[in-house]
């Protein structure tokens, strides 16, 4: 349905690598187009100080994180079922759209967000590429795709987390001009990018903002370095403050593993205990995270690095002063590989399979401290890029996980 400028990288791979679980769904460790763009979301933080939009979860600085379970130094325990219950029917739901909508025809990004608002979602995730709006240096940003998402959110009342990424080739750097994962050669002219479209969009309603995805993979081109991008998430965030002192600023979402055998991959314990040392921690209002499970999701280790192992999420956190940041789900999902690899007769299968792993996901999630948002990838499947995760395939026709997702955001906010 969506005719989209570029693919998303769920995270980066020459195709998704799934672990069959239940019924024979596949649940993605990776997936997405080599050489092409990621897609990024963005989470606020309670460390910052600045005045979060209306409904932005807060906390004060150096306030006490959850609960330790004493098992080991860093591990945390899940919460109590009341506390679960209270953190689901507190839950941000958001759908992923990559770059797509940007791109679709009126009508279609009608049909999408009529679909998003079916589904209860209260936000949606889109790339905010800054070669979508500027391809020429000597020219100023054109925001006219960017004006009609926004439009479409506002009219049907939902929220839009940015993800700021994508700079055009004649602003990358030399060593990675030919992929738009390669950062900005100027860091400052980036952020003077940055500034321009926020003070356009605060305007407008948008004030959440993903300062790129998956940095500690090679989204992250040609290497993931948390120094490196510390320097343009500081710049960055700062001329986003500046722009609208009301924005809520997430870390870019970060890989939960390994993209394919043998990639670059920098675990999110040390991916974000680096970024804190840098400094980096005080520039956001949360950290993204996308815990595509390997199986399970209450045995995955793509969960337990939330708070349940010593280098986890929430061991980086408290060991940087920052026990009460806010951890947004700005990716999760589960494929169907035999749309990739077959046989055919398991599609079916893996679909039915799929409603419960959302399920699960949900529940498991709503068990962890501090995590406050579960976003799905994707609206629709992008067969052609092996990312089939949709609650849409690819012809447009939906799929079981589509009023099963429905469903489940409806009991949840029943408690509201």
């Amino acid at each position: 349905m969506a005719n989209s400028k570029r693919r998303h990288w769920a995270l980066v791979g020459a195709a998704v690598t799934a672990v069959v679980v239940g019924a024979g769904i596949a649940t993605a460790v990776s997936g997405g187009d080599p050489g092409g763009p990621t897609a990024f979301g963005h989470s606020p933080a309670a460390t910052s100080g600045t005045t979060s939009p209306a409904g932005a979860p807060t906390a004060p600085a150096g306030s006490t994180g959850s609960t330790s379970n004493g098992s080991a130094p860093g591990i945390t325990a899940p919460s109590t079922s009341a506390a679960k219950n209270a953190q689901l029917a507190d839950m941000k739901w958001g759908l992923d759209y990559s770059d797509t909508l940007a791109y679709d025809t009126p009508d279609q990004v009608k049909t999408a967000l009529d679909d998003a608002k079916r589904l209860g979602m209260d936000y949606i995730r889109v790339d905010f590429g800054w070669e979508d709006h500027q391809n020429f240096a000597n020219f100023p940003p054109d925001f006219s795709k960017f004006d009609k998402v926004v439009a479409g959110a506002n009219a049907h009342g939902l929220k839009i987390l940015a993800t700021i990424d994508f700079p055009p080739p004649w602003a990358r750097r030399d060593a990675c001009k030919d992929t738009a994962a390669c950062p900005p050669a100027d860091n400052a002219l980036f952020a003077k990018f940055v500034k321009q479209a926020v003070a356009r969009y605060s305007a407008r309603g948008v004030h959440y903002w993903e300062v790129w995805n998956e940095p500690n993979i090679v989204a992250w081109a040609p290497l993931p370095d948390p120094a490196d991008y510390t320097k343009l998430l500081v710049t960055v965030s700062a001329a986003i403050r500046s722009a609208d002192p009301h924005a809520y600023i997430l870390m870019g979402g970060l890989a939960a593993d390994h993209p394919s055998p043998g990639a670059p991959f920098i675990a999110p314990y040390d991916f974000i205990t680096a970024v804190a040392n840098a400094g980096g921690l005080k520039a956001v209002d949360a950290i993204g995270y996308h815990p595509y499970p390997d199986g399970d999701p209450a045995t995955s280790k793509t969960f337990l690095a939330i708070s349940k192992s010593p280098k986890s999420i929430i061991a980086a956190l408290n060991q940087a002063g920052a026990p009460n940041m806010p951890i947004w789900i700005t990716e999760t999902g589960a494929n169907i590989p035999a749309l990739i690899w077959g046989p055919p007769e398991q599609v079916k299968p893996q679909e039915t399979a799929q409603v419960q792993q959302a399920k699960r996901e949900v529940e498991v999630l709503s068990s962890y401290p501090n995590v406050v948002s579960f976003f799905w990838f994707s609206y629709q499947d992008d067969p052609p890029a092996h990312l089939v995760f949709g609650l849409r395939r690819g012809d447009g026709t939906y799929r079981p996980s589509f009023d099963a997702l429905k469903q489940i955001i409806a009991d949840a906010k029943k408690a509201r």
